[in-house]
């Protein structure tokens, strides 16, 4: 799926033991794998209690698809692979205690964070040195130095080095073809949510659209918006994004409905099997747009075909789209997995990030349409110059193409500090 697309999105097994010396190193300098060696342990934190639950519960499924994939092929360079999940339950101060746990005590090589909690540990795995896969979702770490242990699989926005952030014009383009002229946005008040909101202002301004509402102080996980419906009404607002978990996404939208708001409304979180799941709330929402990271019912892809299937075959996923956290933790499983490939057969942490760090050619597979840019970090190059998004409209039993697919793409612009 295309590269802005995931950008947008908000967000957001046991270990076998190592021996004292392999839990020192992470694996560094170890020897040619045999069959009486034990796997290479991928740790994968993510937030399966707590406010965040709604939107991460489960995530790890996608992860342990890709792995075991992986492994029914023979692991990586004779490596089998091991995924160690942790819940960080929705905490910052926890979310490190369980990094430090996978890292020291349960002699994890590298770490994928699938959570909105990553300020918490990020810190602490930069210093010792493993390597990180997950989604920029939560912060600006993802992108500033020193942390090129880091590697997002939604792409990174900014702000840089030089303090500079950018988004691309693309959303705009699209709120533009509904016939949207004053448009509410909402955020959670986390920082990347915070930042894509006051961008999504800025872009829609450049394209003629109003802003007529700003609101990015919502508590994370709020569900009641009954003064803040109405607080869009009095502003006179036709248009409605909210940059939250589904559950909020599903709260605001009743109550701008219920407060008798004629608007059109956007959600990048909503094309979700929990959504599908509850036929009240899809009738709800009907008539009303998401975009897609991943379409798995539309007009799925290849790849994504395959990830579904993995899905299904390794999880206890039944579904037809997985949750964005659990293709972000399928994503950020296989970007281990080739960040392992290229540091050899005997990996070391620092050939893992050595050479990962030059790839501008990842894509998972072909899960996504439009490469990472891995290579200049810290710096506006990583950014791609053109993105493109494809959205879908809700209908009372799924989803449907909007512009028969067809993605709408903008332009990489610069946000002005505010």
């Amino acid at each position: 799926m295309e590269h802005s697309a995931r950008t947008r999105v908000l967000r957001i097994g046991t270990a076998l033991a190592f021996t004292v010396s392999a839990a020192i190193t992470g694996l560094i300098g170890a020897p040619a794998a045999s069959a009486n060696e034990p796997p290479i342990t991928i740790g994968f934190i993510t937030s399966n209690t707590g406010l965040a639950a709604s939107s991460y519960v489960n995530s790890q499924w996608g992860a342990q698809a890709r792995i075991d994939a992986q492994n029914a092929i023979g692991g990586v360079h004779g490596h089998k692979l091991k995924l160690v999940v942790e819940d960080d339950g929705s905490s910052f101060s926890n979310n490190l205690t369980v990094a430090q746990d996978l890292v020291q005590s349960k002699g994890a090589f590298g770490v994928i964070e699938d959570t909105s909690f990553t300020a918490g540990s990020y810190r602490y795995l930069q210093q010792q040195g493993v390597p990180v896969t997950g989604a920029a979702i939560d912060g600006p770490e993802w992108n500033l130095p020193p942390n090129t242990n880091m590697f997002s699989v939604s792409g990174v926005l900014g702000p840089f080095s030089d303090g500079v952030q950018y988004t691309n014009t693309d959303s705009a383009r699209f709120l533009k073809s509904l016939g949207i002229t004053k448009m509410a946005v909402l955020a959670f008040n986390i920082p990347s949510a915070i930042t894509a909101a006051k961008a999504l202002v800025q872009t829609d301004k450049s394209l003629g659209i109003q802003n007529c509402y700003l609101n990015t102080s919502i508590p994370f996980g709020d569900s009641d918006f009954t003064a803040v419906a109405l607080q869009i009404k009095s502003a006179g607002c036709n248009g409605v994004e909210g940059l939250f978990l589904l559950s909020s996404d599903i709260a605001l939208s009743k109550a701008v409905k219920d407060a008798g708001v004629n608007a059109k409304m956007v959600w990048p979180t909503a094309y979700d099997q929990n959504l599908v799941d509850q036929p009240s709330a899809l009738q709800s929402m009907k008539d009303e747009y998401t975009s897609v990271t991943v379409d798995t019912t539309v007009h799925p892809s290849p790849a994504a075909k395959l990830m579904l299937a993995r899905l299904k075959k390794y999880t206890p996923f039944t579904g037809s789209i997985p949750s964005i956290n659990i293709i972000y933790g399928y994503a950020a499983a296989d970007l281990m997995i080739t960040g392992l490939e290229m540091a050899g057969a005997h990996p070391t942490r620092q050939a893992f990030i050595k050479n990962l760090r030059k790839d501008d050619k990842w894509t998972a597979g072909g899960l996504f349409s439009q490469p990472d840019i891995l290579s200049n970090f810290g710096t506006p190059a990583m950014v791609p110059k053109t993105a493109c998004e494809t959205f879908l409209e809700i209908t009372s039993t799924g989803y449907a193409q909007y512009k028969n697919g067809k993605p709408i793409c903008g332009d990489r612009v610069k946000i002005a500090s505010s």
